[in-house]
């Protein structure tokens, strides 16, 4: 069965309107792109115009065990270096441990994985041919001097877009991780009572999310004014009656990012919390009436600042009201929802939407919420409550 995270179709278009035969990835998040494999530190996938349905990844012989993490059924494999392992004398290995036995055997002990990038571009005919990568050309002489003919362009933001438009089996992920996170969020919210500290409710939220199988990528909770000073976990904070909770975190899973915020307050909330929450959820609703295939990122940015202006905060503004995700890294995928990007929304995109409002002395209130845009308009991939919640 066929389970690549990337559309061939859409790879191969993007690929010759580049005027490129092969693509050429070393970043760790384009290399998990085409092949699954999430293990960074010198692993290099091709994937070439006219095999764009079967990807190579050429990894070392000390990392190659890291593919029985995420299998990917049409990946072929090319392994450099020397590892030792040995095998056991009259056992049968089962179904895994005869993969990376077959593996470890075909290893090209006396190569490094330049040497297998230049042997798999010369095998598919590509010696002479133009290689889209996402590094800068000067870190690729080792392969310009193997294959003095071939032409590099590089270009890492065609990567980038590439990956912005999502598969069914990336939305699924991105799914899972969206429920564990805000699962998550409940679970550290309801431990909370008078005297909670910071450090306990981002503990909290950490276990729940760990147990469920994932990894975390922030986990920023926090309490009253502290929750004014960005996302710095503030441990010695305590929660007390009135207090603001605020979450902006996510987690990891099978390989894709969350992002997602939410706003409680402890007992009672002030007139104030209430009202600006208000209006914080009345600029994302605005957002979210404006994700629709043809709609651009900037439309939808000006949409939920005018609204926020127009619900009770006037003064507010913001760099940019979400953005899109996807591969664990450390960048966001493209759109950002701002007024400088003008990218036209479509079908497939995950975005994350929303309206922080952000004040020292005051606090931050805060919804973010990941929707996937349909044919139609959206989806959420979030699913709990969006207003402010008082947690009794």
């Amino acid at each position: 069965m066929n389970n690549l995270l990337y559309n061939p179709e859409r790879a191969g278009v993007a690929l010759e309107s580049f005027g490129a035969d092969a693509y050429l990835a070393t970043n760790s998040g384009n290399v998990q792109y085409f092949t699954h494999f999430r293990k960074g530190g010198g692993a290099i996938s091709i994937l070439s115009g006219a095999n764009i349905g079967s990807p190579m990844l050429i990894v070392k012989s000390s990392g190659m065990d890291y593919i029985l993490e995420d299998p990917c059924d049409p990946l072929q494999i090319r392994v450099c270096g020397n590892f030792y392992r040995f095998v056991a004398d009259n056992v049968d290995l089962n179904e895994r441990e005869n993969l990376i036995r077959q593996l470890h055997e075909s290893a090209s002990i006396d190569k490094n994985e330049w040497d297998l990038a230049a042997e798999e571009l010369d095998r598919v005919g590509l010696k002479n041919g133009t290689l889209v990568v996402d590094a800068t050309p000067d870190t690729l002489v080792p392969l310009s001097k193997r294959l003095p003919d071939i032409k590099i362009k590089s270009a890492p933001d065609l990567f980038r877009r590439l990956r912005m438009v999502k598969t069914p089996e990336e939305i699924a992920r991105l799914a899972e991780g969206a429920r564990i996170t805000e699962q998550a969020i409940y679970a550290s919210v309801t431990s909370a009572s008078l005297g909670t500290t910071q450090s306990q409710l981002a503990r909290a939220f950490s276990l729940s999310a760990i147990a469920a199988g994932c990894f975390i990528r922030q986990d920023n909770a926090s309490i009253g004014r502290g929750s004014a000073l960005g996302n710095c976990n503030q441990p010695r904070d305590i929660v007390e009656d009135g207090s603001i909770i605020r979450y902006d975190l996510g987690v990891f899973c099978k390989g894709y990012a969350t992002d997602i915020a939410r706003t409680f307050a402890f007992r009672s909330a002030s007139a104030r919390v209430r009202d600006y929450m208000g209006s914080m959820v009345a600029g994302q609703n605005a957002a979210l009436d404006h994700i629709h295939p043809g709609t651009t990122a900037n439309e939808v940015f000006y949409s939920a600042v005018d609204a926020v202006r127009k619900a009770g905060v006037p003064h507010f503004n913001r760099t940019h009201v979400g953005h899109g995700i996807g591969i664990a890294g450390g960048e966001y995928d493209p759109p950002l929802l701002a007024a400088s990007d003008n990218t036209i929304l479509e079908p497939g995109m995950v975005l994350c939407v929303e309206t922080p409002y952000v004040e020292l002395g005051f606090g931050c209130v805060h919804v973010e919420d990941m929707v996937v845009v349909t044919e139609k308009g959206y989806e959420f991939l979030t699913h709990t409550e969006r207003n402010l919640v008082i947690v009794p």
